[in-house]
């Protein structure tokens, strides 16, 4: 049930549409949006899911970015920053890669990892770490 189906279904419902209207062009799409009529259920339900994308998409960035509270501050200044300033989400990369870029430098550097003066560094013996040495 799970491998047969599916991939039939996608092949009738995804593929074979997508394969037509992109074989006859412009034209078939042209035809297919004038026999459609823009308030029936089916372009309703496309222009419903199409503007849930963006949700979407913002959603897989928040999960697959923000581990912790402090790692939403940047992913939120990025839109900030598109949003007020009406910038494109290239030059905001470019600007976020730059800010990644120093905050790395810095991490390691080791700057913020410096120990207290009460401890001492660690001596050249064996290690308290999971791995192994080969």
């Amino acid at each position: 049930v799970n491998f047969g189906w599916p991939w039939i279904s996608h092949a009738l419902f995804s593929f074979l549409p997508t394969m037509l209207l992109t074989y006859y062009g412009a034209t078939a799409v042209t035809a297919l949006r004038s026999a459609l009529p823009m308030d029936g259920i089916a372009m309703k339900t496309l222009f419903t899911v199409g503007g849930m994308l963006p949700c979407v998409g913002i959603a897989i960035l928040l999960r697959q970015i923000v581990g912790k509270a402090a790692d939403f501050i940047p992913f939120l200044v990025g839109f900030t920053l598109a949003a007020s300033l009406h910038l494109n989400l290239v030059s905001v990369t470019v600007v976020s890669l730059l800010f990644a870029v120093i905050i790395y430098e810095i991490e390691m550097s080791g700057s913020f990892n410096t120990p207290s003066k009460g401890s001492a560094a660690p001596a050249d013996g064996p290690s308290d770490d999971d791995e192994e040495d080969i």
